[in-house]
């Protein structure tokens, strides 16, 4: 009786051990830069924001990856309203949606901090806005409209519209960035 006990709980063992070797797990996305530099994986349960070759923005968790689809959790909030005209963020719907990787054009970089610096609308909005201030202010107060005074309004807005330029919130994928699927089978 004790050797049927051991036997029994050894192939319990084995069953539970066994089931866990062979559970197959989600494929994975590697973002790559280039044949070696990898930027970011993606794996089942995490985030990801991306904008497809149709144009459609899409943001959510990735429910599942097999051959070279991404399979995204999406989720339709709105802002919803209380009787007392206060607002709230409510889930309308939650939807699955399906994607190949090659209908992924760009990848959305998460946002960082100091992005409004970077992007340049900050020095944008101080430059027009000093011009503005120095051409309403300068005949309330008797003063000339300096040249100077513009001049540096002017380079500080094309500073800013020069960082707009140059900063890009997205990854286009294409020759420099690619998505490679890795199969974990």
């Amino acid at each position: 009786m004790k050797n049927f006990i051991q036997h029994c709980l050894m192939l319990l063992v084995l069953g539970v051990f066994s089931k866990q070797t062979f559970a197959q797990g989600s494929d994975m996305v590697v973002l790559r830069k280039g044949p070696e530099k990898t930027l970011k994986t993606y794996i089942a349960g995490s985030q990801i924001h991306f904008i497809s070759i149709a144009g459609n923005e899409v943001e959510g968790s990735i429910k599942k990856i097999e051959r070279d689809s991404i399979f995204v959790h999406t989720y339709d909030s709105r802002a919803a309203y209380t009787m007392w005209g206060t607002s709230f963020w409510d889930t309308v719907s939650v939807g699955l949606s399906h994607y190949h990787i090659s209908e992924i054009r760009d990848i959305v970089k998460p946002k960082s901090g100091f992005g409004f610096v970077k992007n340049g609308y900050l020095f944008m909005v101080a430059g027009i806005s000093y011009a503005i201030l120095h051409v309403v202010n300068a005949p309330i107060l008797d003063q000339p409209i300096l040249p100077g005074q513009l001049a540096i309004a002017g380079g500080i807005t094309a500073t800013g519209i020069v960082l707009n330029r140059i900063h890009k919130s997205t990854v286009r994928l294409g020759k420099k960035y690619h998505l490679q699927y890795i199969s974990l089978n």
